[in-house]
C-alpha cells in the first residue's frame, strides 16, 4: 500500500502533463492572489480615512511605496490574466506558444513577488483600523517632538490627561479653519475640567498642574499669551458656544511649543470634540524601530 502511494507521487511529480497542468493551477492561483489584493488595498485607500491623513500628520511618505507596489501587481495580475484567458479559449492559434522553462521561471517570480502584496494590504489593514506609523510635521509639539520625527499612534486608546493624540480639525467643528486636517497635540483638559494657562502656568481646576513631560525650566519666561478660561466650542447642531467648564465629549489641547507661540491649538481652533481624536501617540519610532516612550 505504502509503496503504491509512493509510485503515484512519483508519477505525479514526474509526469510532463501533471507537472504542466499543477502549474498552470499554482500560477492561476498566484494571479488570483494578486488581483484580489490590489482589489483589497485601493478599495481601503478609497474609504479608509488613515488614506486622508494630511497636516501635521501624514501617510504620504508612507503610501508611495506601498502605492508603487500594489501598482505593478495589478499590472502584473492583468498581464497574468489576459494570458490564461486566452491560453484557455486558444492556446496555439491566439497565444504563442511558451516553454515550460519559461512558464516555470514565471511561476518562481510570481511565487515570490505575490508575498509582497500581501504583506501590502496587512500593513495597510493595520494603518487604517488598529495604529499608523507617521512623520510629524512642523514644531508644534517641540521639543518632546521634532519637525520631521516618527510616532507610533494607536487607535481606540483610551484617552487620559496629558497624553499626545493625533486629531482631526475641520471647518464644522472648529474655529479658524478652512479645510479639514490632523494636528498632533497634547490633552489638557477633559470633560469637567476648569483650564488657565497664565504666564507659563498652567492651572486645572484652579489648581497649578505640573507639566513634567517639559525639561527644567522649559517654561520659565514665556511670553506667548494667557488663556484665561474660556472655552469656545461648536456643538453638534453647529451652533457657537462658550463655557468656563469643558463638556462632556469635548476636549482641550495645546501643542507642546510654547515658547515661539507657533501651535494652533484649542486657544484658538476652539475645543476639539471627542469623536474627532483619532488615536493616541505612543512612542517615537526610527522609522520601524521604537525609539523611546513619548512623554
Amino acid at each position: 500500500m505504502e509503496q503504491s502511494k509512493y509510485l503515484l507521487k512519483y508519477y505525479k511529480n514526474n509526469n510532463p502533463v501533471i507537472e504542466r497542468l499543477m502549474l498552470q493551477k499554482r500560477m492561476s492561483i498566484r494571479i488570483t492572489i494578486l488581483i484580489i489584493c490590489s482589489l483589497t488595498f485601493f478599495a481601503m485607500l478609497i474609504f479608509s480615512n488613515a488614506s486622508k491623513f494630511k497636516g501635521e500628520i501624514s501617510l504620504i511618505d508612507t503610501l508611495v511605496p506601498l502605492k508603487i507596489i500594489m501598482i505593478l501587481s495589478t499590472i502584473i495580475g492583468i498581464i497574468g490574466l489576459i494570458f490564461l484567458i486566452v491560453s484557455f479559449i486558444s492556446k496555439k492559434t491566439i497565444f504563442p506558444k511558451v516553454s515550460f522553462t519559461i512558464k516555470r521561471k514565471l511561476f518562481v517570480f510570481l511565487d515570490w513577488f505575490s508575498i509582497l502584496p500581501i504583506c501590502v494590504v496587512i500593513a495597510f489593514f493595520c494603518f487604517s483600523y488598529l495604529f499608523i506609523i507617521t512623520p510629524v510635521s512642523g514644531n508644534s509639539m517641540m521639543p518632546n517632538i521634532k519637525n520631521g520625527e516618527y510616532v507610533f499612534v494607536l487607535y481606540n486608546k483610551e484617552i487620559t490627561k496629558g497624553d499626545v493624540v493625533v486629531l482631526e480639525v475641520n471647518e464644522k467643528d472648529n474655529y479658524f479653519v478652512d479645510e479639514t486636517s490632523h494636528y498632533i497635540k497634547r490633552i489638557i483638559g477633559m470633560p469637567g475640567d476648569k483650564i488657565q494657562w497664565i504666564n507659563g502656568q498652567l492651572y486645572v481646576n484652579g489648581t497649578i498642574y505640573p507639566e513634567i513631560y517639559f525639561p527644567d525650566g522649559y517654561l520659565d519666561n514665556i511670553v506667548t499669551e494667557n488663556f484665561y478660561g474660556m472655552f469656545k466650542y461648536i456643538d453638534e447642531k453647529g451652533h457657537q458656544k462658550e463655557t468656563d467648564v469643558i463638556p462632556e465629549g469635548y476636549y482641550f489641547v495645546m501643542g507642546d511649543n510654547r515658547k515661539t507661540g507657533e501651535s494652533k491649538d484649542s486657544r484658538a481652533i476652539g475645543l476639539i470634540p471627542e469623536k474627532n481624536i483619532v488615536g493616541v501617540a505612543m512612542y517615537h519610532m526610527n522609522f520601524i524601530i521604537p525609539n523611546g516612550k513619548i512623554k
